[in-house]
């Protein structure tokens, strides 16, 4: 770890009670409101790393993300949660699900009112999947992989023109 390492002992939500199980329910409902089809939250470990990930359609495209828990300075140490004791390298994944919830929350909010808040987590299947399968998002690609992205523009389109140099109407103030 380097010394910007942001530890999970001293970042937010690290005292939660709240499980995991109820934050992933909690994301569904968001997802579920927020009206989102085909929504998928699924955990999974690929050795030692535990990581979720959350798909769903919106308007007629994918989108993904993905949450995986902050690194512990002391993940083998014992503490009490709310009378409850847990290993941090457990509490991690509890503070994970509550980071989770309200990322999820701020992100549709803004994309309530601004469709393209979600723009970097679409997902491109046309530039490529990782090696699991999973089509790359806009937020995984330079921006060559953006670019090679875009249709091809075609040349010698007709491009429209004012035809009165005057716009006409009310100013409202």
């Amino acid at each position: 770890m380097t010394e910007e390492t942001r530890f999970a002992e001293v970042a937010n939500y690290w005292q939660t009670t709240v499980s995991p199980y109820k934050s992933q329910g909690e994301i569904m409902e968001l997802l579920d409101k927020f009206g989102a089809l085909n929504m998928m939250v699924t955990q999974g470990k690929a050795g030692d790393r535990l990581a979720w990930l959350i798909r769903f359609e919106w308007r007629g495209a994918t989108y993904r993300f993905t949450f995986v828990p902050l690194p512990c300075r002391e993940p083998d140490k014992e503490s009490s949660f709310g009378g409850t004791r847990r290993f941090h390298n457990k509490q991690s994944t509890y503070q994970m699900g509550r980071i989770a919830v309200h990322f999820v929350k701020a992100i549709l909010t803004a994309a309530e009112a601004q469709p393209h808040a979600l723009f970097g987590f679409t997902e491109l299947p046309e530039v490529g999947t990782h090696p699991g399968g999973l089509p790359f998002t806009a937020g995984e690609l330079d921006i060559g992989g953006l670019v090679a992205a875009l249709p091809p523009l075609e040349v010698g389109m007709p491009v429209p023109q004012l035809q009165s140099g005057v716009i006409e109407g009310e100013v409202q103030g």
